[in-house]
C-alpha cells in the first residue's frame, strides 16, 4: 500500500513539474510573440523594399550609386535600422508600462552624438565606468533587456511615489537608472557573448574549417535575432582586406539565407492562415536576396518546427559548401 501510495505520489511531482515546465514555456513563447508579432508588417515592408531594389540594380534598372537608390533604401533599411526603437514598443505594450518612456531610454542608445563620441574616442566613462563602443541599431537584446528591468522599475516607483510627482519623477528616475545600466552592462552582454562566439568559431575553423562554418549557419537565426551575429564583422572586414575574400561568415550567411527562404515558402505553400501564407511568401522573397529579418522574426522563431527546419538545413548546406 506504502509502495502504491509512494508511487502515485511521484506521479503527481512529475505531472506538477511538467505541467509548470509547460506553463513556463508558454509564457516565454507568448511573450516572444507579443514582441515580435507586431513587428512583421513593418520589417517585411522594409525587407521587401530593399529586396526590390537589389534586384532593380541586378536587371540594370536602376544604378545604386544613384541618391535614389540611396534614398530608397534608407527607407528600406530604417525598419531594421530602428529596430530597437520598434522593440521597445512592443516590448513595453506587452509588459504593460509607458512606451513612450520605454522608447525614449532606447532612443538615448542610439543618439547620434553619442556612437560619434565613443566611437572617435573607442569608448567611453560614465561615473568612472568604462562604456564599450557598441552600435545598438538592428539590435533587439538590449532593447529588451533595458525595457525588462525598465518594467519592473516603473512598477515599484509608481507604488513608492506620491502622486503629486509621479508624472515626471517615475520617468526620470527611471531613464537615470536604465540608460546608464544599458550602456553599463546590459548592452555589452550580448556583444561580449558574440565576440566569444566568434572567436569559437574562428578556432574551429583553424582545426576543423568545415564543421565550423556549419556551425555558425545553424545557430544564425539565434544571432541575429540578438544581434550578436555583428561581432562577425570585425573579422569579416579584416579578412577581406588582407586576403581578398571570406570564407566563414559569408558562407554560412548565404546558407542561412537559402534555408530561411525555403522554411518561409514552405510555411506559405503548407499553412490555412491566410495571413502568415502571405507573411511567409514576403519572408522567403526577401531572404532570397539576403535579408532574412522578415523571415526570422515573422515566421521562424515564432514556429518551432520552422527553426528547426532551418537550422538543420542551414547546417547541411553550410557542410557540403566546399
Amino acid at each position: 500500500m506504502k509502495k502504491l501510495l509512494s508511487e502515485s505520489n511521484n506521479d503527481n511531482l512529475t505531472a506538477t513539474g511538467t505541467k509548470q515546465n509547460k506553463k513556463l514555456s508558454a509564457i516565454v513563447l507568448d511573450f516572444i510573440i507579443g514582441i515580435f508579432q507586431p513587428l512583421i508588417p513593418a520589417i517585411a515592408g522594409g525587407g521587401i523594399l530593399k529586396s526590390f531594389l537589389m534586384l532593380a540594380n541586378m536587371l540594370g534598372l536602376m544604378s545604386d550609386t544613384t541618391q535614389t537608390y540611396k534614398i530608397l533604401y534608407f527607407v528600406g533599411d530604417a525598419p531594421l535600422y530602428f529596430l530597437p526603437l520598434l522593440v521597445a514598443i512592443t516590448t513595453a505594450n506587452k509588459l504593460k508600462v509607458n512606451p513612450l518612456v520605454a522608447v525614449s531610454a532606447v532612443a538615448a542608445l542610439l543618439t547620434p552624438n553619442l556612437a560619434t563620441m565613443l566611437a572617435s574616442s573607442g569608448g567611453g566613462h560614465l561615473f568612472s565606468f568604462g562604456i564599450k563602443n557598441i552600435t545598438y541599431a538592428y539590435q533587439v537584446f538590449p532593447a529588451i533587456l533595458a525595457i525588462l528591468v525598465y518594467a519592473q522599475l516603473e512598477k515599484y516607483l509608481t507604488k513608492v511615489t506620491p502622486k503629486v510627482i509621479r508624472g515626471f519623477f517615475v520617468p526620470m528616475v527611471s531613464l537615470l537608472i536604465v540608460v546608464p545600466l544599458t550602456l553599463l552592462v546590459l548592452g555589452p552582454i550580448g556583444y561580449t557573448f558574440g565576440q566569444g562566439f566568434a572567436a569559437v568559431i574562428l578556432f574551429i575553423f583553424s582545426k576543423f574549417g568545415w564543421i565550423a562554418v556549419a556551425i555558425l549557419a545553424a545557430v544564425l537565426p539565434f544571432m541575429v535575432v540578438t544581434g550578436m551575429h555583428k561581432a562577425m564583422i570585425p573579422y569579416v572586414v579584416t579578412s577581406l582586406g588582407q586576403t581578398g575574400k571570406e570564407v566563414i561568415y559569408n558562407a554560412a550567411s548565404l546558407a542561412h539565407n537559402i534555408s530561411e527562404a525555403g522554411g518561409s515558402f514552405a510555411v506559405a505553400l503548407r499553412t490555412k492562415d491566410k495571413g502568415l501564407k502571405a507573411t511567409a511568401l514576403s519572408a522567403g522573397i526577401s531572404a532570397l536576396f539576403g535579408i532574412t529579418e522578415p523571415a526570422i522574426y515573422g515566421v521562424t522563431i515564432l514556429h518551432k518546427r520552422v527553426l528547426y527546419g532551418v537550422m538543420i538545413g542551414s547546417f547541411i548546406v553550410a557542410l557540403h559548401w566546399d
